[in-house]
């Protein structure tokens, strides 16, 4: 049945102020700092009493908080900002030995973290891990599960959107994403997603100041993995599989065997790959960053296989800058040096190699950094008259 005019008046009036509060929360997320009602109005082309509608609603509803004025001259007025002590996310980075949790307001500031590594793979221990973990940040900033309205878990491996299957994983069970969703959506009130890990970094990067729009991002560790950025935005793939440059096959230097690419570079074999078995790679980088020049040669042969493998994707796709991140990106410029070197040699010019300021956290900063994006799509969804609390809104994931 049609309905009467006056409903669709109705509805055309519940849309708009629905739009103009999206406008209002989206101005504070912008400025990052409360904000005057003058202030608002400015930044959003509304009337002033349409803004001081807005914010009296949203303040009712515990969404913003009143901040008194600061100046003593003049008629100060009051600013408001969002209620960042009420709206928590979750990032998660679930590797093969590591998992490390932290809980985030919904301006990206971490309130609380947990880690934990063990030396036998986590396997399908990992969920009822993370549970845990995200459990005892909440008990630690004295909030409830409620509170929490979006997650982000980062897993090594390729995340098949269509069924939320993970591949190429070795050692980390056999969960997916419906799993953990289940597992750890329960009380959330928006979407709870799994991410592929170096697609995640890649976004972390995206953030540090003067990075270019177009790079190729490298997760390095005891795994190998890649994003690719082509214009501030990853490219996926048709299946989510784009940048799994470390499941290449070639032939291993040292044994002669056909291994994976992530097999034969993983971060404590760069001595053996250079022929000096003897130093751990820690210590063959310091010698290196010392000015020990065999030590600089060895690193340079150690990297050589992955910076084979790097410039042909440089060269195909005209990337100038190869970031790195991961535990070994705690290395010094040695590192840099030499995978600029191999990459030259093997016909990659003038490309950018960067290491990551976030180091082996930089997968979790890029998990976080989603779950907050999460979250604010989640409030911009709920931020009407009519809309849900915390907790109640529709889960999803990312399947």
């Amino acid at each position: 049945m049609a309905g009467t005019p006056i409903d669709d008046q109705v509805r055309g009036t519940v849309r708009l102020r629905l739009l103009n509060t999206r406008r209002v929360l989206t101005a504070l997320r912008k400025a990052g700092r409360p904000l005057r009602i003058a202030e608002l109005a400015q930044m959003t082309a509304l009337t002033r009493p349409t803004v001081a509608q807005i914010v009296t609603t949203l303040e009712g509803r515990d969404y913003l908080r009143r901040h008194e004025p600061t100046e003593t001259a003049g008629r100060p007025a009051a600013r408001y900002g969002l209620a960042h002590d009420r709206f928590v996310v979750f990032g998660a980075d679930a590797g093969a030995h590591r998992a490390v949790v932290e809980i985030a307001s919904l301006d990206g500031a971490v309130r609380a973290r947990r880690e934990r590594r063990d030396t036998p793979p986590l396997g399908d221990r990992m969920l009822q891990m993370l549970g845990e973990m995200v459990r005892e940040c909440l008990d630690e900033v004295g909030l409830s599960s409620g509170a929490l309205v979006a997650g982000t878990v980062a897993s090594p491996g390729i995340v098949h959107e269509p069924t939320g299957r993970i591949t190429l994983r070795p050692g980390l069970g056999d969960w997916n994403a419906a799993q953990v969703v289940a597992a750890l959506g329960e009380d959330v009130g928006g979407a709870v997603t799994v991410e592929n890990d170096a697609n995640l970094a890649a976004q972390a990067m995206c953030t540090v100041p003067g990075m270019p729009q177009t790079f190729f991002g490298l997760q390095w560790g005891q795994r190998l993995g890649a994003g690719i950025v082509l214009d501030g935005r990853v490219y996926r793939g048709r299946f989510g599989a784009a940048g799994e440059l470390g499941s290449i096959l070639l032939t291993d230097p040292v044994t002669g065997h056909v291994r994976h690419l992530e097999e034969v570079v993983r971060a404590d074999r760069l001595p053996r790959l250079g022929g000096d078995p003897r130093v751990s790679t820690e210590e063959l980088v310091a010698a290196a960053d010392a000015g020990d020049r065999r030590s600089a040669h060895v690193l340079q042969q150690g990297v050589d296989p992955l910076a084979s493998a790097v410039a042909a994707i440089c060269v195909v796709l005209d990337l100038h800058t190869v970031t790195i991140s991961g535990a070994i990106a705690r290395s010094g410029p040695a590192l840099v040096a030499a995978f600029q070197k191999r990459l030259e040699a093997h016909g990659a010019i003038d490309v950018e190699c960067r290491l990551s300021p976030f180091h082996e956290d930089t997968v979790l900063r890029g998990a976080v950094g989603n779950a907050v994006d999460a979250g604010w799509e989640w409030l911009l969804e709920t931020c009407g008259p009519l809309a849900s609390t915390p907790g109640t809104a529709a889960r999803t994931g990312d399947l």
